[in-house]
């Protein structure tokens, strides 16, 4: 590429967006104000007010939306950002310089949320030591800010379509969460974007379609969780407009595991669209996640010993960039299917994330004991518990769960010595038939 060799240095760190503009139309100079938008980036949490020094500056704003640049003044301000007026999420002093240009990000899940104050103010410096604002007529810069909390290091691609990431170096490598990378000079025109895991090609977010990146245009990007413990989601904007200019573009991926709570006897393979996609998934078995495209898929059951002959056909819609867990049971001429939607954020310091699903048909409703003290109850055959955070250790604790029938004392199942590690996110199935079921323990992270 033609591209101007030149070095744009990080001030600090970067970016978040707003469904709906243009990544690069109308570029120019920064607002001479000093100015602040706000992105919310926690996916699991109502939407949120922010205020500035105890007055209301937003409210209303759901998660992957943004403001634009909004006047505020210089010197040292309280920042605080509650899930609608109630709980605060965010609370802390920043300081802000005169003429500047911010964007606070508030992101991670919503029971342990962090902010980042971002300057978006650009500073460039050729190779010739001159000291300009916009990139050369023909380029765009680009930087990016890893916000995906548990993913680990990223590497971005920007590249022409369907280009084939075994024969292509990554436009920027290796960064770890919570860090901005420097300024990347690139010709403008149209890319494709794919965010891979640090030195390998197991790509984490695909755009799909090719982005427009204008001449001249500053531009961040940043990644944040969605829900899966791999996957990302990827926000860009836009820096020198006057208001904030930003599109927030949505995964083309998504991934799922099974769970075979079912009476078939001989396992499981598991069809998506007509492929072949999971085999020999055994009773109380479960796959590894495996990825597939975020929509609306047909999926279909067969028996190892039948091939062909389909015991269940079911749709599943698969959200970007998210994580689901598909349980099957029942006996072979009555499957039934069971789609969660996984919440594999990183859990709070010293908590691990549990859940509890009822996957015999024979057991009507079952309520949880955890270490003797009741926790959900009424949890319907074929349904599932929310999520409760359990206090343990990073090197594990241990738990007595016991099962019982529901508005009794009787327990049809006990589990008494269950390892929960801080950190982690766990699901426990109930499997098989009321006189001998089964507890499966499963890792989801």
């Amino acid at each position: 590429m033609n591209i101007r060799r030149a070095l744009y240095v990080l001030l600090c760190l970067g970016a978040a967006v707003l469904v709906g503009c243009n990544t690069g139309n109308g570029v120019g100079a920064l607002p001479i104000n000093t100015t602040v938008r706000v992105v919310n980036l926690v996916p699991n949490a109502p939407p949120v007010t922010f205020s500035v020094d105890g007055t209301v500056l937003v409210s209303g704003l759901a998660f992957e939306q943004q403001t634009l640049y909004l006047d505020t003044t210089e010197g040292q301000h309280e920042f605080k950002v509650t899930d609608g007026g109630n709980s605060t999420l965010v609370d802390e002093t920043v300081a802000l310089a005169n003429g500047q240009a911010y964007t606070f990000i508030v992101y991670g899940p919503q029971d342990a949320a962090s902010g980042q104050l971002l300057v978006d103010t650009p500073i460039a410096i050729a190779q010739d030591g001159t000291v300009v604002t916009i990139p050369d007529a023909g380029t765009f810069a680009i930087r990016l800010a890893n916000l995906a909390e548990g993913v680990g290091n990223v590497d971005l691609y920007l590249t022409s379509p369907g280009a084939d990431l075994a024969l292509t170096a990554p436009t920027i490598i290796n960064v770890s969460f919570g860090i901005t990378t420097i300024y990347v000079p690139l010709t403008s025109g149209s890319y494709e974007i794919r965010l891979a895991t640090n030195g390998t090609k197991n790509v984490i977010f695909d755009s799909g379609t090719v982005v427009p990146f204008a001449s001249q245009a500053i531009v961040e990007m940043v990644t944040y969780s969605k829900g899966s413990s791999k996957l990302v989601g990827l926000d860009v904007l836009t820096v020198n407009t006057t208001q904030g200019a930003a599109q927030i573009f949505q995964n083309t991926l998504a991934r799922f595991k099974l769970v075979n709570a079912s009476a078939v006897g001989p396992p499981l393979n598991l069809f998506v669209d007509g492929v072949l996609t999971l085999t020999n998934v055994p009773f109380a078995g479960v796959s590894n996640y495996v990825d597939t495209l975020a929509q609306t898929e047909t999926l279909s059951i067969e028996s190892t010993a039948t091939p062909g002959a389909s015991l269940l056909t079911f749709t599943a819609n698969f959200s970007p960039s998210t994580d689901s867990s598909i349980v099957i049971s029942g006996p072979a001429g009555a499957l039934q299917s069971l789609v969660l939607t996984d919440n594999n954020l990183p859990s709070p310091t010293g908590r691990a994330r549990v859940r509890f699903v009822n996957a015999s048909l024979q057991l009507a409703s079952l309520d949880v004991y955890v270490n003797f003290v009741p926790t959900f109850f009424n949890i319907l055959s074929n349904s599932a518990s929310g999520y409760t955070e359990l206090v343990a250790n990073v090197t594990g604790s241990t738990f007595n769960i016991a099962f019982n029938i529901a508005g009794t004392t009787t327990p049809v199942l006990v589990l008494p010595n269950v390892t929960f590690v801080a950190g982690t996110t766990y699901t426990v199935y109930v499997v098989g038939s009321a006189s001998a079921p089964q507890g499966v323990v499963v890792d989801d992270n």
